[in-house]
């Protein structure tokens, strides 16, 4: 397993539409003590503008590319699985860890995300504490201060 470039950022990029799977996800870190910095994107298209650096993300100083992308499947304007196939075409951004959280537990789902290059698949849990033992599984995997 290589670290990405970027992961000496230690930002995360969390695409996900739910308002309220946000405010468990930063109860979550914070619960955990993990202090990394959290973009949050509010539905795939806006994830890929972050990574490209289309406006308003166009200063990389105070949106430097993430060094961990949370994708939610099914977001409005484009999907998670949409943004794994966009950043399959990315060169340049395919050392970034892509890791899908999602709701949906049905194995065509994780077999495509797969596909598409999710480097893991989790199925969202229902509490915060089950949540933050998740991220620090999968920050500890793919993030290194």
């Amino acid at each position: 397993m290589s670290v990405p470039p970027s992961a000496n950022t230690g930002i995360i990029l969390l695409a996900e539409d739910e308002e309220t799977d946000v405010v468990m996800f930063r109860l979550a870190l914070k619960r955990a003590e993990m202090l990394f910095p959290l973009q949050v994107a509010n539905d795939g298209q806006e994830a890929v503008d972050y990574l490209s650096g289309h406006d308003p993300y166009d200063n990389r100083t105070r949106y430097p590319l993430p060094a961990l992308i949370i994708l939610d499947l099914k977001m409005p304007r484009m999907s998670g699985f949409d943004v794994l196939a966009w950043l399959s075409g990315r060169p340049d951004l395919r050392q970034i860890p892509a890791v899908v959280l999602s709701s949906s537990s049905y194995a065509q789902d994780i077999q495509r995300a797969t596909e598409l290059g999710a480097r893991e698949y989790y199925v969202k849990p229902h509490s915060v504490d089950a949540l933050s033992k998740l991220l620090q599984s999968a920050t500890g995997k793919w993030l290194q201060l």
